[in-house]
C-alpha cells in the first residue's frame, strides 16, 4: 500500500488559487510530505514531435524546472529523445521501469537521479498528453507500490489542482471579456444624448441594459438650426429616434452603434421626415453577409411651428399620448422592422402636437418584463399609470413607471435591455392643428 493524501492535505489541494507554477511547488510538497525522497518531473507528449520536460524537482523538493508554461506553447522545453526512455514515455497506464542499467545513457534518469521511474498517465478530455513521472531508488516503498494506486493518485492530484487552474484561467479569460464588454459599453454611452436643452420640452429618460452592454438606442436631438428663418420665439423643433435590437448582451450592441453610425451619414436625401432616414438607414443596414439581428426603430419629429408631429414606426411598439386626461396609442401606420427588405421605403404618419401632451416609448424589455409567475408587465399597466397619474412633470411619471416595473420584476435590471422615455411638450400650440393621424 502506498499513503493516500488526508483530509487536511486535500483540504489545501481544493483551497489552491494560485498559477501553474505554485500548483507545481505545492504538488511537490504534498508527495514529499507523503512519501520522502522523492523525484517527480511533468512530461508533455504533444502530438507531433518529441517529449519534451516542462517540470522538475529534485528528491531533495528543490525545483529545478518551474511549471511555467504546462503545454510548452512557446516550444522552449527540454526535449527528452533518449531511446531507454521512449516505453516509459509512451505508456498509456502506468508503468515501472528500471533505470539503474542505463543510467549513463538515459536522461531523465540523471536529471531524478533515480533507480526506478514510474509514469502515470494523467487523463483529461479524453485525452492523456502530460504523465506525472515520479523517480526513486529501489528500496523506496513506491517502487513496489500497486501501479493502479499510483495512476488514482496523479490523477487525483491532477483534477484538484489542474482544476484550480482551469477556474482560474476562465475567471480572467471571464474577467479580460468583461473587460473588453465594458469598453463596447462605454462607447455606446458616448454615443447616447447628453441632455440636450430643447426649448419647450421637458423630458426624462431611463436606459438599463440587461447586461454591461446592449441593443437598445436612443437619440432625443434639437433640430431648430436645421430648419431655414426657423421662428425664434416658438419651440425647438426636435427628433427622436428609438431603436431596439434583436437579442441582447455585445452582439445587440455592435448593432446599435452601426444603426448610430450609419444614421450620423444621413443627409436629407431619401424622403421627408423620419421616414426618409430609417429608409436610409434600413438600405445600410444590410451588410455582405446575412445578419444576426433585425432592429425595430421608431422615428419621432415636432415641428412647432407648424403644430405637426410626423412619426415613422419600423416595427416598434406604439408611444402613448395622454392629453386632457385621455390616454391613447399612436400605433397608425406601424411597418416592418429595419433589417428586413433591403429596399423598403418607410413612411410618415401625421398627428398633431398640443400644449401639454404626455409622450410615452418604449422598448419592448419594459413590456415584457415577468414577474415571477411568468406575467408579463404589458402596456396596458403602461397606459394605467399614465392615466391614473395626477402628476404631469416627465420626471415624476418616468418614477411611477420605474418603481411599478421594478417590483413587478424584483429588480432594477431586466432580462431583456429596457428603455423607457417620457417627453411633456410645453409651449406647442394650445390648440390641435389637426385631429388623429394621416398617412402620407
Amino acid at each position: 500500500m502506498i499513503n493516500l493524501p488526508d483530509s487536511e492535505q486535500l483540504r489545501r489541494l481544493s483551497a489552491f488559487a494560485g498559477d501553474s507554477i505554485a500548483a507545481w511547488r505545492l504538488q511537490s510538497a504534498l508527495l514529499g510530505e507523503l512519501y520522502g525522497q522523492l523525484g517527480s518531473a511533468l512530461v508533455l507528449r504533444p502530438i507531433v514531435g518529441a517529449p519534451r520536460l516542462v517540470a522538475l524537482t529534485a528528491a531533495d523538493g528543490s525545483v529545478q524546472i518551474e511549471l511555467a508554461d504546462p503545454f510548452d506553447t512557446d516550444g522552449t522545453a527540454l526535449g527528452l529523445t533518449d531511446p531507454n526512455t521512449a516505453a516509459l514515455l509512451a505508456t498509456g497506464h502506468a508503468l515501472r521501469v528500471e533505470l539503474s542499467a542505463a543510467a549513463s545513457a538515459n536522461l531523465l534518469g540523471q536529471l531524478l537521479a533515480a533507480e526506478v521511474a514510474i509514469a502515470a498517465p494523467i487523463h483529461a478530455g479524453g485525452r492523456s498528453d502530460l504523465l506525472l513521472v515520479l523517480g526513486c531508488g529501489a528500496d523506496h516503498p513506491l517502487a513496489q507500490a500497486e501501479l493502479a494506486l499510483i495512476e488514482l493518485l496523479a490523477n487525483c492530484l491532477g483534477a484538484y489542482l489542474g482544476g484550480a487552474l482551469n477556474r482560474r484561467e476562465l475567471v480572467e479569460q471571464t474577467r479580460k471579456a468583461r473587460v473588453e464588454i465594458r469598453d463596447l459599453a462605454d462607447v455606446q454611452r458616448l454615443l447616447l444624448p447628453d441632455n440636450p436643452q430643447i426649448r419647450g420640452l421637458a423630458y426624462a429618460i431611463h436606459y438599463e441594459p440587461s447586461a454591461v452592454a446592449g441593443g437598445d438606442y436612443y437619440d432625443l436631438m434639437r433640430l431648430s438650426h436645421r430648419v431655414e428663418d426657423y421662428p425664434a420665439h416658438l419651440p425647438d423643433a426636435f427628433g427622436l429616434m428609438l431603436a431596439d435590437v434583436s437579442g441582447h448582451g455585445a452582439g445587440a450592441a455592435m448593432e446599435a452603434v452601426q444603426f448610430d453610425a450609419i444614421l450620423r451619414t444621413y443627409k436629407g436625401t431619401e424622403g421627408e421626415g423620419p421616414a426618409g432616414a430609417m429608409t436610409y438607414a434600413n438600405r445600410h443596414f444590410f451588410s455582405r453577409k446575412a445578419r444576426p439581428h433585425f432592429m425595430t426603430a421608431l422615428g419621432f419629429l415636432h415641428s412647432p411651428h407648424t403644430g405637426e408631429v410626423r412619426m415613422c414606426n419600423a416595427g416598434h411598439l406604439p408611444p402613448l399620448r395622454r392629453r386632457n386626461g385621455r390616454v391613447e396609442r399612436l400605433d397608425q401606420g406601424r411597418d416592418i422592422p429595419i433589417g428586413v427588405l433591403r429596399e423598403h421605403t418607410f413612411s410618415n404618419c401625421r398627428y398633431d402636437g398640443a400644449n401639454g401632451d404626455l409622450l410615452v416609448f418604449y422598448t419592448d424589455g419594459v413590456t415584457e418584463a415577468r414577474d415571477t409567475r411568468g406575467r408579463e408587465f404589458g402596456i396596458d399597466a403602461l397606459e394605467s399609470i399614465l392615466a391614473r397619474s395626477p402628476l404631469s412633470t416627465p420626471e415624476a411619471i418616468l418614477s411611477t413607471m420605474l418603481a411599478q416595473l421594478h417590483a413587478h420584476q424584483g429588480s432594477s435590471v431586466g432580462n431583456d435591455d429596457q428603455t423607457l422615455i417620457v417627453l411633456r411638450l410645453s409651449g406647442a400650440p394650445r390648440t390641435p392643428v389637426a385631429a388623429g393621424a394621416i398617412a402620407s
